[in-house]
């Protein structure tokens, strides 16, 4: 690529990572290894080697430089990152690091990172390895000829791979080996790294202690390897080393992201839950209450079943002195048919509200019994018990029950009273069952004018019966009617009392599903562009 594709690459490259660090900062993952990475866009070519203690690491540094900058040993001999740079002869120490200026000219084209090793004798060094693994724009892998790709190293290039970095290996102490051992541990090494990387990477067999006497090819091949790599290479591998940076904290946020989803997700599950509980209360209150307003029916019609037995024993030939003595007739009618019907309606209609107003406590019990047995709790779920249970305990049933009979009793005086105030539902039910007695005085008053015409009797009999089964049925219907009002009225109150309970947290977690799901796909979005740069 033509230095001007490369420097518009570039600027794309800084751009894209400066969009990779605004969308993580809403993440938890930490964003540091992908600032740096913007910084390097515009530092040195940085070659970092890696591999386990005895690998011979520092020898192969010092046969690359033709120079011995680096301490060497079969043992580990530092605990610290070294840096080499350019420049006059010098050092500075940090805590874990050590920064090393020499004027060696092939440190005029990169700095040299020589890492402790990675095995697990060392854990505090592969800790050190893995800060500075994502500054590297290639990676010198170093592996003993004696013990080739161990494990531990293998899973050391699977860490490689993720950070999306290029890599050279090396095949250290092959003046070990015969000629015969050499192709095979090539081999070998090869085929591991293969199967890791995904991918054939070069590889070198080389010997650093012979290197140093020039007397390594292999050695020479490297050197020359990694003078063409500077020489051809260095720009579109520090560009593509970032971009592995962006794309494998890009990856992790997308893992991040995810994972939150799904933890609201399960929150947002027992919000549903919640209202699945809340659909079939309201469906099972709705079904069952037909039973409370089967008894409040049942006072009418053991009303008309005693007033069908009065007309029976009071309108015939036997009872005629009765009958012509409408203040006597009034008289039997309510005190042998209306009794305490008005008190038993009251009682009645008290009875079936209490029974709804009970039921939003077996709701709010329900609810409870729901989240205490979502053993473990989703995440973020125990704050919902404390509304519910302090709901339950100022829970007053009476209260609620008075209100719903207040509006109960208001519905159907005005129907039943023709709107007169003051009234009970006893009260108005006795006024209902006066103004039927005198209607059936009226029906019967002009019988003794025809009484003679027998045939009359009965057909005025079933009148009179018609007539107060259908002001007794006008009646029920309007208390039925009350009743129904007082149940949707109850049950709107009950849902809206328990959705407050965690309306407005279900309706937050649904919103941050939607703003998880837009981040994770704008983090989608970022990689894919990433990784389309990078081929």
């Amino acid at each position: 690529m033509r230095l001007e594709g490369l420097e518009g690459k570039r600027a794309r490259v800084r751009a894209l990572l400066a969009q990779g660090l605004e969308a993580l900062a809403r993440t938890p993952v930490d964003p540091a290894p992908l600032r740096q990475a913007l910084l390097d866009l515009e530092g040195p070519f940085l070659l970092v080697v890696v591999g386990e203690f005895n690998s011979g690491k520092s020898s192969l540094v010092n046969a690359l430089l033709g120079e011995d900058l680096l301490p060497e040993g079969p043992t580990p001999t530092t605990d610290r990152i070294q840096l080499l740079e350019y420049g006059e002869e010098g050092r500075e120490e940090g805590e874990g690091f050590l920064r090393l200026r020499k004027p060696h000219p092939l440190l005029r084209t990169l700095a040299l990172v020589d890492t402790p090793g990675t095995n697990a004798l060392l854990e505090h060094h592969e800790v050190l390895t893995r800060t500075f693994l994502p500054r590297a724009d290639l990676i010198l892998f170093v592996t003993s000829a004696d013990r080739p790709l161990t494990r531990s190293e293998a899973e050391f290039l699977r860490l490689i791979r993720d950070w999306g970095k290029k890599v050279v290996l090396v095949v250290n102490k092959a003046d070990l080996l015969s000629e015969e051992d050499r192709e095979a541990v090539a081999r070998y090494v090869a085929e591991g790294a293969r199967a890791v990387l995904g991918e054939e990477v070069p590889l070198f067999l080389v010997s650093a202690r012979r290197g140093k006497e020039g007397r390594d090819e292999g050695l020479l091949r490297l050197r020359d390897h990694v003078a063409e790599v500077i020489a051809m290479k260095a720009l579109p591998l520090k560009l593509s080393a970032a971009l592995g940076v962006l794309r494998r904290l890009l990856v992790e946020g997308e893992g991040a992201l995810e994972a939150e989803a799904e933890e609201v997700g399960q929150a947002l599950a027992t919000c549903e839950a919640l209202e699945d509980l809340l659909r079939r209360h309201v469906a099972r209150v709705r079904r069952d209450f037909a039973g409370q307003v089967a008894l409040v029916e049942r006072v009418f019609r053991e009303v008309e079943e005693r007033g069908h037995r009065f007309l029976d024993e009071t309108v015939r030939l036997g009872r005629l002195p009765d009958l012509l003595n409408a203040k006597a007739f009034r008289e039997s009618f309510l005190k042998e048919v209306v009794q305490d019907a008005g008190a038993r309606l009251e009682r009645a209609v008290g009875e079936a509200l209490r029974w709804l107003a009970r039921r939003e406590e077996e709701l709010l019990l329900d609810a409870l019994t729901l989240l205490k047995e979502a053993r473990p709790l989703p995440k973020g779920e125990e704050p919902l018990l404390a509304p519910l249970e302090e709901a339950l305990a100022r829970f007053r049933p009476e209260e609620e029950a008075a209100r719903l009979s207040g509006l109960a009793q208001e519905a159907v005086v005005r129907t039943l009273a023709g709107g007169v105030g003051g009234l009970g539902l006893g009260a108005a039910l006795t006024l209902v069952l006066k103004g039927l007695v005198a209607d059936l005085t009226g029906l019967l008053a002009g019988f003794f004018v025809a009484f003679l015409a027998l045939s009359v009797l009965p057909r005025r009999k079933e009148r009179a019966k018609r007539l107060l089964s259908q002001g007794l049925e006008e009646a029920y219907a309007a208390v039925r009617r009350a009743l129904e009002e007082a149940l949707e009225e109850g049950l709107a109150r009950q849902e809206e009392r328990f959705r407050g309970l965690y309306r407005d947290r279900c309706e937050a977690l649904a919103e941050r599903r939607h703003e998880l799901k837009a981040r994770k796909e704008a983090l989608r979005r970022l990689r894919e562009e990433a990784e389309a740069l990078v081929a």
